[in-house]
């Protein structure tokens, strides 16, 4: 048996304590976990979230599948490594993926570990990236009030956002600078730290989104600290470096995967065949 998974061969739930302790000494271990062969279903799925996690979050631009998870939906091509909402000013502890129904073919998704990336790095690299990077982007309106309404502990319809609520997420991510633009739409500048800690482990992990996708968003520009835009040539060096440490984990029905969206980036190989012949879904929050 692989070290990254549990096999239920005890009938035990998901959520048992003794499943919850040994998931999160691999978490600890590994950054990620795979769970296989527990009797799951979206419900149980919703639960485990919340026994895990002491706060849920959530992307703006995703379909919810329950209150505290939504449907993954990012087209059929491949997913470049990233961590999730790494272009946000809270991306989560963790995140946890539920796979109800597996595509036959492809659609692999792809397991980073950071902490290796991190220790291989090169000296030009790892001087590149311990230093702020500032990521910049225009949000649409639908999508920024959105964002707030899943943030804020006083909002509960996005109809309720006002921009009195933007300014009070404002003042808790004081490395954000946001401004309004007249159609409503939002522009920010994030400046964020590419080489963070894990959430479960104190390791230094390359672990962010420079290579990850834009599926629902404007594509971000993302600004090293000496001026420089990121270009594809240096995105072309992580992505080769990158892929001497990816796990490449094919789906059954039934698994789920947690990972430490701190350490642990993740993406996706091609989907081959039709999008509803895979029913994902993913939970975050944390702890």
């Amino acid at each position: 048996m692989m070290k990254n998974i549990i096999l239920n061969d005890d009938n035990s739930e998901i959520f048992a304590p003794k499943v919850l302790k040994n998931a999160q000494h691999m978490l600890h271990d590994s950054g990620w976990v795979l769970m296989r062969n527990f009797d799951l279903n979206l419900t149980k799925f919703s639960q485990l979230m919340n026994k895990l996690c002491s706060t849920l979050t959530f992307d703006p631009a995703r379909e919810y599948s329950s209150n505290s998870t939504q449907k993954v939906n990012a087209g059929k091509a491949a997913v470049g490594l990233h961590i999730e909402n790494g272009n946000t000013p809270l991306p989560p502890d963790l995140i946890a993926f539920y796979s109800e129904k597996s595509a036959l073919k492809g659609s692999q998704t792809t397991l980073c570990d950071g902490a290796e990336i991190y220790l291989q790095m090169s000296g030009k690299l790892k001087s590149l990236f311990s230093q702020p990077i500032t990521v910049s982007r225009t949000l649409s309106s639908t999508l920024w009030r959105q964002y707030v309404a899943d943030q804020h502990p006083a909002i509960n319809s996005i109809s309720d956002v006002e921009e009195k609520h933007l300014q009070d997420l404002n003042a808790l991510a004081p490395n954000q600078k946001a401004v309004l633009n007249h159609d409503d739409s939002l522009t920010y500048h994030l400046e964020i730290s590419p080489c963070i800690k894990g959430a479960f482990c104190e390791q230094q992990a390359f672990a962010n989104a420079i290579l990850g996708p834009s599926f629902n968003y404007e594509a971000p520009k993302i600004t090293l600290a000496n001026g420089d835009e990121v270009s594809n040539e240096l995105k072309e060096e992580l992505t080769l470096l990158a892929e001497q440490f990816t796990h490449e984990m094919s789906w059954q029905d039934g698994d789920v995967v947690l990972i430490d969206n701190k350490r642990v980036m993740h993406g996706r190989r091609a989907i081959e065949g039709e999008l509803s012949a895979r029913q994902l879904f993913i939970g975050m929050g944390c702890l």
